[in-house]
């Protein structure tokens, strides 16, 4: 059999683990293709960047370079679509790239607020640089008015909206200024994925260092300087962050394959879609048939191993291997002051060794890969 054309879109956390292993395709005879607009970004350590704890070059893996050290090739650049009948990717700038198999992992990111992108001053949890560029204009703005207070406010009642400003209110603090932080929560819960008892310690840790949580305040639309709610209640902002959840990325609409109805693509327990046998695809732009999971980067960076088998087996027509989730997975939340939250089901301990445990786990998946793409 001939080499396939092998096209990857996306340097998310499903496919970094291909990445590394570029080598296995070309040594398999099969031409690969990465197709991203940057390096990878890695959301474990983006609330500790956010939070002024990480540089942002400890956050990052160059991609580019690792595809090329296993005999790949990476395009610097977006998928706007594709021609499935004729096997062509097309691209925002270069020339479409055929294919004989594609994966996607396009990612995810927060519903769109009214009015939100087009006021100054407002940032969302995703795509990861965002936080980058948060946290560049928080430093600017304290350093021109360290007395403040900075009025930072933010849309979700999530984990990681909490874990967000925690952090903000840490960075501000670190950086000798005084902020005001409010988290505009939608329900009555907050933290709906950990239990009673864990999302209250969250809470009222966070009261302790003045950062406000209010319930019942779903953000109906952003105008300068000023959320409004649902309620009609104005709450004046100088930054504002959507953190309100995450959704699949639009353009999974502009493939023209199955998608539920949050736009995810639909694929089956071999991270295949139904309607193309080309088609992969995982992390969170997918929903995978019977299970309902949520986006959170553990399923991506689990389903990885998987696709990578496939996407290699179905290059060479060899026996697919199918995906199976974990029921339960630990959640570690970075808390700002250098101490966390971890949780695994109903079990749940907060602390420095917490934090200590996030950290050690995120630096040793980055450093795995900074390393191949290094030496």
């Amino acid at each position: 059999m001939t080499g396939r054309r092998i096209v990857l879109v996306g340097a998310g956390h499903a496919h970094l683990f291909s990445l590394k292993r570029a080598a296995a395709f070309a040594g398999a005879g099969h031409d690969l293709t990465v197709v991203a607009p940057g390096p990878f970004w890695y959301s474990g350590l983006a609330t500790g960047v956010l939070g002024g704890a990480y540089p942002p070059e400890l956050d990052q893996v160059d991609v580019a370079t690792l595809v090329a050290r296993g005999g790949g090739r990476f395009v610097c650049d977006r998928a706007t679509g594709i021609d499935r009948q004729a096997g062509l990717l097309h691209l925002a700038d270069g020339a479409p790239l055929p294919f004989d198999l594609l994966s996607l992992t396009l990612g995810s990111e927060p519903p769109s607020i009214p009015g939100a992108a087009d006021t100054p001053g407002c940032f969302a949890v995703k795509p990861v640089p965002q936080l980058l560029a948060l946290r560049r204009e928080i430093e600017r703005r304290v350093a021109a008015a360290p007395s403040g207070p900075l009025r930072i406010v933010l849309a979700g009642g999530g984990v990681t909206a909490l874990e967000l400003a925690a952090n903000a209110e840490a960075l501000v603090r670190r950086r000798g200024g005084r902020a005001e932080v409010t988290v505009l929560a939608a329900g009555e819960r907050l933290l709906r994925q950990l239990s009673p008892a864990a999302a209250e310690r969250v809470e009222r840790g966070l009261a302790a260092r003045g950062v406000t949580c209010r319930r019942q305040a779903r953000v109906a639309r952003v105008a300068p300087g000023t959320a409004e709610l649902e309620n009609g209640t104005a709450v004046p902002f100088d930054l504002f962050v959507n953190a309100t959840g995450l959704k699949p990325a639009p353009l999974l609409r502009a493939f023209g394959v199955p998608l539920d109805r949050e736009g995810a693509m639909i694929v089956d327990g071999y991270l295949r879609s139904p309607a193309d046998p080309r088609l992969f695809g995982a992390g969170d732009c997918i929903e995978l048939d019977g299970h309902d999971l949520p986006r959170v980067g553990v399923h991506a960076i689990r389903q990885a191993p998987v696709l990578f088998h496939n996407l290699l087996a179905a290059a060479g027509d060899a026996a697919l291997r199918p995906y199976r989730p974990q029921r339960r997975h630990l959640w570690i939340m970075n808390l700002g002051d250098g101490t966390g939250l971890a949780a695994r089901g109903r079990l749940w301990w907060h602390g420095r060794s917490a934090w200590w445990l996030k950290d050690r786990i995120d630096r040793r998946f980055l450093a795995a890969y900074q390393r191949a793409a290094r030496d």
